[in-house]
């Protein structure tokens, strides 16, 4: 077998897990050893790092960005009406309320961004995600919606506002709880999602 078939057979082997962190041009082109960055990770070093994050609590101990620390419980308090019984209430509508704390306190730097693309750049980003889903990230203010949805909410929600910034805030809530929720490991679990996990080699296939 020539060089360039094993180099072309080793890169084939990425998708069983190989890491690729600087490897640069088609299979064809490798060197004759191997590239900078370009190795395969140990196994139970991968199944390590991802059993150590499904445990990890990253947002334990936060400390609020963009909401008082009053405003934050007030979010908890209503994303937990919002969820309704969900397994491990406390910690996951916590965990749920710090994450939206830190989005909409990261929010207006995403906005800015957003609008210093330039045209080639925003052409691409419309063709790849649609129109309507740049021109969200563009005018799309969270900071705005939860300061005049508090303003208008003095305590939390009970019967849900009909209308008005106390209504906005609050469907705006709803969404966030609802991304947070089933991205959660309590979430992910009711969905049976059965990822997040690694294979050493494709499950069911002896063609590898």
């Amino acid at each position: 077998m020539s060089e360039s078939e094993t180099s072309r057979r080793w890169i084939l082997r990425l998708g069983a897990g190989a890491v690729l962190t600087g490897f640069r041009g088609e299979p064809a082109e490798c060197a004759e050893t191997l590239p900078p960055g370009l190795f395969l990770p140990a196994s139970d070093h991968l199944a390590h790092v991802i059993q150590a994050a499904a445990r990890s609590r990253p947002l334990t101990n936060y400390e609020p960005e963009f909401f008082t620390p009053g405003e934050l419980e007030k979010v908890r308090t209503t994303v937990a009406v919002l969820l309704g019984d969900i397994p491990n209430a406390s910690q996951v509508t916590r965990d749920i309320a710090n994450w939206i704390d830190l989005t909409v306190n990261d929010s207006a730097d995403v906005r800015a961004a957003a609008n210093s693309l330039s045209a080639a750049h925003r052409a691409l980003a419309v063709a790849h995600y649609g129109e309507e889903s740049v021109n969200r990230l563009e005018t799309f203010d969270p900071q705005k919606i939860c300061r005049e949805g508090l303003a208008e909410m003095p305590s939390p929600i009970l019967d849900r506002p009909a209308e008005g910034a106390a209504a906005r805030f609050v469907e705006y809530l709803k969404s966030a709880a609802i991304d947070g929720y089933y991205t959660s490991k309590e979430g992910l679990r009711e969905l049976d999602y059965r990822g997040n996990s690694f294979y050493a080699e494709p499950p069911g296939c002896t063609h590898y």
